[in-house]
């Protein structure tokens, strides 16, 4: 995020990361949480099931707004009655595909809590500090790089030095670059459109992802094919996802 910006001010850039640290330390660490507990669960229940218990990040997100700016910021009753096909829509689509497994279900409860706090907190620091979207992500990725590198660190020094654990060869270069490339234009895109929507909105929205994923997951890596009980999840959620931002602009 330093690095790649028309901009070749680097210098500039690194002081405005350094000072902005503090402010969105909180978003930071909600960002982390969500991001490695996320992993945890792909690792153990894989994708379906993980998106699919994202389905409470719209309810998870309008617990919050009510707590933080009180009732009066709901949308209105038609637009939030639309979240309901969404989250069963989402669900349906990934409805025979599970196999559950308590620590990963766990983790991916504890990453749909972190996401939906990170939405939250982020809107309103952003607001606050009068900054964009892709500035309020490098302040961030800065507070995650040094949680990722403290982490790694204490495991690698707590390992024991007689003990040679089997590891997993790394992934090709090219297949970690395509990852990290694909991290940091989600997360610029998504941060850019947080600033622009109301975090309730922005829930909805990104129901779309997640049914996305879980299509698109189960075309690269397998699984049942999709039943016709499936296809109507995909068209309820996507339906639910339009009423939304249709309703939600009604005066």
């Amino acid at each position: 995020g330093i690095l790649a910006h028309p901009n070749l001010r680097v210098i500039d850039r690194l002081i405005e990361t350094w000072k902005l640290l503090p402010t969105f330390a909180l978003p930071a660490v909600f960002l982390f949480v969500a991001n490695y507990t996320n992993s945890i669960s792909l690792n153990r229940i894989g994708i379906s099931l993980t998106y699919t218990s994202k389905c409470a990040i719209p309810a998870i997100t309008l617990i919050l707004t009510i707590l933080l700016d009180g009732m009066a910021s709901l949308p209105s009753i038609p637009a939030l009655l639309s979240l309901l096909p969404i989250g069963f829509g989402v669900a349906a689509a990934s409805w025979n595909h599970p196999s559950f497994e308590l620590l990963g279900f766990l983790a991916a409860l504890v990453s749909c809590a972190s996401q939906s706090a990170l939405n939250v907190t982020t809107k309103r620091i952003m607001k606050h500090a009068n900054v964009a979207g892709p500035v309020a992500q490098r302040a961030m990725v800065a507070v995650g790089f040094v949680l990722a590198a403290t982490m790694s660190l204490y495991q690698i020094l707590s390992q024991k030095r007689d003990v040679k654990e089997e590891t997993e060869a790394p992934p090709p270069l090219w297949l970690g670059a395509m990852a990290v490339t694909a991290y940091h234009v989600e997360y610029v895109l998504s941060f850019v459109f947080v600033k622009m929507v109301a975090p309730i909105t922005y829930s909805a929205s990104d129901a779309v992802r997640r049914l996305g994923i879980i299509i698109v997951g189960n075309l690269m890596f397998g699984g049942p094919a999709f039943t016709p009980f499936n296809v109507v999840g995909v068209l309820c959620a996507l339906g639910g996802a339009l009423a939304f931002s249709v309703l939600n602009n009604v005066p």
